[in-house]
């Protein structure tokens, strides 16, 4: 492998046989690297056939890559389903299955993409922070990525190892929107990507993966530790870890070339025919500096008057701005028109899908006796100087449901006054309070309300 990328695994201490596997390799005139970890999974016959099934198929898919790679990964993912499922049909193995994650890095344009389903992970270390980029696709994931357990009480639950999501549950998993989790990221210099299984991230804490990520250590021998660690913390599964770096060092600039200097000459005499001709150029120079001049001082005066008025116009108070993902256009209108909906006297209102992030300044206050709000996904965000809610529910409201949206670094998400709203498919990205509600109500009034929603508390208003 080349010395920026390298992934290893290892049967750990108490399986019988390593139903892991992996591949990391350049394509396309090696302008782009390919990596995936595959797990097959544990306890069904054949998981190790269902991963290398995966393995096959997704290396001979992921040859080329369309100018959409995130729907080339996907695509492959689709294939490889398919051809397990087609051997499942054949009475081969009629339970295997295997869960994987995948990425895309183009060094030279700093970017990655990624797919993945079940429980393997996808990391990314920037300026010695972690972050986790895929989510679990397992009760118990979903309960550690929504606050309710800690890390070491997700990694020490006994029902860790139960999956929602794998290649093999299903015969057809294309027509299903979000079966296959997908996204794409920045990747700059410096970053670290690690793919790796559960059998790693069950036995140490991210901590501990960072503590051996940030060393000054070679990627294979970070590798090395990895599986080190999780085996020395028992080593119950199957290990495995794949390593991308961006060694896409910036640019140094040119060192300032020194400018010799000429040495004094002594100057030649000026003929009369020289002499003449120079004072003959003099006046035009001058005059033709007083005109620069002018225009210095008109151009001056304009660009003044330009930004006196902008500052006026930007400086006018507003309530609430739409900053949309990717500068996508329309979708500044976006929460202008959410604003207008939740005051006029429609009963109602939709997103874009799944595309826009709303930031917030001040909360959107909803009073009218009821409204619907779909969001397909969307995503209100916090002002990085924002402390308050995102939304409020005013008593005077009847009946209002929030459908499929994202709170994320709010102080609160909701404040609810009243029992009269209900909760579908709603998740909260660090937020200290999703959900604040006033006690005075009994806890038989909200039961139930919060269908589907990731994460539910309850507080005194203050």
């Amino acid at each position: 492998m080349a010395e920026y990328f390298y992934g290893i695994t290892d049967k750990g201490k108490r399986r019988e046989k390593n139903e892991d596997t992996f591949f990391a390799r350049e394509i396309i005139n090696k302008r782009f690297l390919v990596a995936c970890v595959i797990d097959g999974v544990g306890g069904y016959r054949g998981g190790d056939i269902a991963a290398g099934i995966a393995r096959s198929v997704i290396m001979k898919n992921l040859e080329t890559l369309s100018e959409d790679v995130i729907e080339t990964l996907r695509q492959a993912i689709i294939a490889a389903n398919s051809k397990i499922t087609q051997e499942k049909a054949a009475g081969k193995n009629e339970r295997m299955a295997c869960v994987l994650t995948c990425a895309v890095a183009d060094i030279k344009n700093n970017k990655c993409w990624y797919a993945h389903v079940g429980d393997t992970r996808i990391y990314l270390l920037r300026d010695q922070s972690l972050i986790k980029i895929s989510k679990d696709h397992s009760a118990v994931g979903f309960l550690e990525e929504s606050g309710r357990l800690s890390e070491e009480e997700a990694m020490r639950h006994p029902r860790r190892n139960e999956i929602d999501k794998a290649l093999g549950f299903e015969e057809d998993i294309g027509t299903a929107e979000d079966f296959i989790e997908t996204g794409e990221s920045p990747f700059l210099s410096g970053d670290l990507l690690l793919l790796c299984s559960d059998g790693l991230t069950d036995m140490i804490s991210s901590g501990t993966i960072t503590s051996i990520l940030i060393t000054k250590k070679s990627l294979a021998a970070k590798a090395k530790a990895l599986v080190d660690a999780a085996n020395d913390a028992g080593g119950n599964d199957n290990i495995t870890a794949v390593l991308v770096e961006n060694n896409n060092r910036p640019k140094q600039k040119p060192a300032p070339v020194p400018v010799e200097r000429k040495k004094d000459t002594v100057a030649s005499p000026v003929t009369p025919s020289e002499a003449a001709r120079v004072n003959d150029i003099a006046p035009t120079k001058k005059r033709d500096r007083s005109h620069i001049a002018f225009l210095i001082l008109l151009f001056s005066g304009i660009l003044v008057v330009i930004l006196t008025v902008a500052f006026q116009k930007n400086n006018k108070p507003t309530r609430t701005r739409a900053i949309p993902f990717k500068a996508a256009k329309g979708k500044n209108e976006q929460l202008l028109q959410l604003i207008s909906h939740v005051n006029d006297s429609s009963k109602g209102y939709a997103l874009s899908p799944k595309s826009i992030i709303l930031e917030i300044l001040d909360p959107i206050v909803i009073s009218k006796d009821s409204f619907h709000l779909a969001g397909k996904g969307s995503t209100f965000i916090a002002d990085s100087l924002y402390k308050g809610p995102g939304l409020i529910i005013n008593p005077t409201a009847k009946h209002i449901i929030l459908d499929s949206l994202v709170f994320e670094n709010f102080d609160v998400g909701l404040i609810v006054q009243k029992n009269n709203v209900t909760l579908r498919n709603i998740r909260f990205i660090n937020c200290r309070v999703p959900v604040e509600y006033l006690l005075s109500f009994p806890d038989s009034v909200i039961s139930g309300k919060f269908k589907d929603s990731i994460f539910i508390t309850k507080a005194t208003l203050k």
